[in-house]
């Protein structure tokens, strides 16, 4: 049995050109943003009551809690700025790659305030100071090599020995 689908294809086509858009179509994207509206507005009521659950919880518990005590006129509040700990050749060695055959010499580093200098071998070019800076935050930096330094320059209000002046 053959079907003859042209007339219905026609009348389909003919159909389709003079159509506006399908009545069932507005319907379900209207009903679909009531839902998301109500689904939004429960969600959003929901999220508020724990809110307010939450704070009211903690602003019942502070509210029981004692004040601390005020320390007394004769003590410190705060130490104030403090130098920072003096660095090891080693932790040095990690900020900064020496050329093949200079090492950091068996002296300790010196550190004076916020400054740290080390000295280095060279092989048949003698010693020289390598001098580090630490910055709150950051910690140690390497700063420059030479044979010394203005202490002036540098900031220090304390005598270094890897200071010229």
């Amino acid at each position: 049995m053959t079907d003859n689908l042209g007339p219905l294809r026609q009348a389909m086509s003919d159909l389709s050109e003079h159509g506006g858009t399908a009545d069932m179509y507005e319907r379900s994207l209207r009903r679909s943003r009531q839902s998301q509206r109500r689904i939004a507005l429960a969600t959003g009521a929901a999220a508020t009551a724990v809110v307010f659950a939450v704070g009211g919880t903690v602003a019942l518990a502070a509210s029981h809690r004692p004040d601390p005590p005020t320390p007394p006129a004769s003590t410190r509040t705060s130490d104030g700025p403090r130098s920072p700990d003096c660095p090891s050749t080693t932790t040095l060695g990690t900020l900064v790659e020496l050329p093949a055959a200079w090492a950091f010499a068996s002296r300790p580093v010196e550190c004076v305030e916020a400054w740290a200098a080390a000295d280095v071998e060279r092989p048949a070019a003698g010693g020289v100071i390598y001098l580090f800076h630490y910055t709150a935050g950051t910690g140690w930096r390497y700063h420059d090599q030479g044979p010394g330094w203005n202490c002036a320059d540098l900031g220090l209000t304390e005598p270094a020995s890897f200071c010229t002046s």
